[in-house]
C-alpha cells in the first residue's frame, strides 16, 4: 500500500501498549480512514477498493463503499470492528527485557475470523495493515 503507514505504526503501537478497546478502535479506524482508495485484493484473487461514505455535514459515516469493478457492496463500521475485536482476542503481546511486540495471529482463510458480513474485504484489509497472518497453505495476498 502507498499510503502513509504512521496510521498503522500506531495501531500497532497502541496494541502493544495495551491500550483500551475504545482506544484502539479509533485507532483502526484512523488506519481504515488513511487506507481509503488502496488497491487490495481478496485471497481468491480479486481486486478492490473501499471509500468511507460522507454524511451530509461532511463528517464521515459509518459505511464503507467497497468498489469491485462496477459492482458495490457497503460495509458497515460495526462489522469491521466486529471481526478487529474478534482478531485482538486472539493477539499475543509479549515483552522481552524493554522491548515489547505483538503476535498477529494466524488465519486460514476470512471464515476463521467468523461469519462476519464482509469478511473477504475486512480479512485482506487486516492482512495489509499486519493485524494477522495468512496461516498454512492459504492463497498469498498480492495486497
Amino acid at each position: 500500500m502507498s499510503a502513509d503507514g504512521q496510521s498503522i505504526k500506531e495501531l500497532h503501537r497502541g496494541i502493544i501498549e495495551g491500550k483500551t478497546q475504545e482506544e484502539l478502535d479509533v485507532l483502526l479506524w484512523d488506519a481504515v480512514l488513511t487506507y481509503q482508495d488502496q488497491m487490495l485484493y481478496t485471497l481468491s484473487g480479486l481486486e478492490f477498493s473501499y471509500t468511507v461514505k460522507h454524511k451530509k455535514n461532511g463528517e464521515y459515516s459509518g459505511e464503507l463503499l467497497v468498489s469491485r469493478k462496477e459492482t458495490s457492496k457497503t460495509l458497515t463500521r460495526s462489522s469491521v470492528l466486529l471481526a478487529f475485536h474478534k482478531v485482538l482476542e486472539a493477539t499475543e503481546v509479549t515483552s522481552e527485557g524493554d522491548e515489547a511486540s505483538f503476535q498477529p495471529p494466524a488465519y486460514r482463510g476470512p471464515k476463521a475470523i467468523g461469519q462476519i458480513f464482509g469478511i473477504s474485504y475486512i480479512f485482506s484489509l487486516f492482512l495489509a495493515f499486519g493485524l494477522i497472518r495468512l496461516q498454512g497453505n492459504g492463497r498469498g495476498r498480492k495486497a
